[in-house]
């Protein structure tokens, strides 16, 4: 049972990481004019799911 849970903290950790590389991209893409609403709506959603994986 505890392999499963360090299973899930590890994945859990990964993907954070790789929102918080998804961010830096847009946000570097968000301060330019060829911003779009998707990137906005994109930015957004990132932000909530990190949240959500991360509450603290």
């Amino acid at each position: 049972m505890k392999i499963v849970l360090w299973q899930n903290y590890l994945d859990v950790m990964h993907r954070v990481g790789e929102i918080d590389k998804e961010l830096q991209l847009l946000d570097e893409k968000l301060k330019t004019p060829e911003r779009t609403l998707d990137d906005i709506i994109n930015h957004i959603k990132l932000i909530k799911e990190r949240n959500a994986l991360m509450p603290f």
